[in-house]
């Protein structure tokens, strides 16, 4: 197989109705929040961590 057949599989595209992608859009920003939530708290409060601060710059 190709690299170019690969690529052309790779780049499938979908359109999800708009209340599909809402939730979807939804559920990724609640996840987000739960992996780096605590860091933009600290970080508009403006106390810093010095582990996570660090892995962030």
């Amino acid at each position: 197989m190709s690299l170019h057949n690969d690529l052309d599989h790779s780049l499938q595209l979908r359109v999800l109705p708009t209340v599909k992608r809402q939730a979807a859009t939804r559920a990724h920003l609640e996840r987000l929040d739960g992996l780096i939530g605590q860091y933009r708290e600290r970080r508009v409060a403006g106390t810093a961590h010095p582990v996570t601060d660090f892995l962030f710059t």
